[in-house]
């Protein structure tokens, strides 16, 4: 039993590990949650009044759930789950959403992998002409702060 540090409206959830979880909340956000190391030493027992009496005076000593990436998908995700894409290939995170949209969250399975992607990345955006897009948008415009 944890707690998120940030209240969130789940809509759905996947086990990802022992230790960690996937959620989609009603804000169309994915977020993968860890349970901290150590974290089940401590664990108290929820069950009975005597946990509602302790957690009431404020002394909560159920450990908090650290975010391990956030990523924002626009709508509402209904359900999620582990799949492979490919026979025999690595573990993906399949999600769908309330308007009938299929999305994928797919890990790099190498650091050579995040470094060709990052450095790909990084040429795209160097570029003094911009490279035009299938859809017409260009992703620095909706995706930086």
């Amino acid at each position: 039993f944890a707690n998120d540090r940030t209240p969130r409206p789940i809509t759905c959830q996947e086990l990802l590990d022992v230790n960690t979880v996937a959620v989609g909340d009603k804000f169309g956000n994915i977020s993968v949650l860890r349970l901290p190391r150590g974290a089940d030493a401590g664990a108290v027992d929820v069950s009975g009044t005597r946990a509602l009496w302790d957690s009431s005076r404020g002394q909560d000593a159920t450990p908090k759930l650290s975010t391990l990436c956030h990523y924002h998908v626009g709508e509402v995700v209904t359900s999620m789950t582990r799949a492979s894409l490919v026979a025999g290939g690595a573990e993906s995170l399949i999600y769908v959403t309330v308007t009938g949209r299929v999305g994928a969250l797919v890990p790099f399975q190498s650091r050579e992998t995040v470094e060709f992607y990052s450095q790909l990345e990084a040429s795209l955006r160097s570029r003094s002409s911009p490279v035009p897009r299938p859809t017409g948008r260009e992703p620095q415009a909706y995706r930086s702060y």
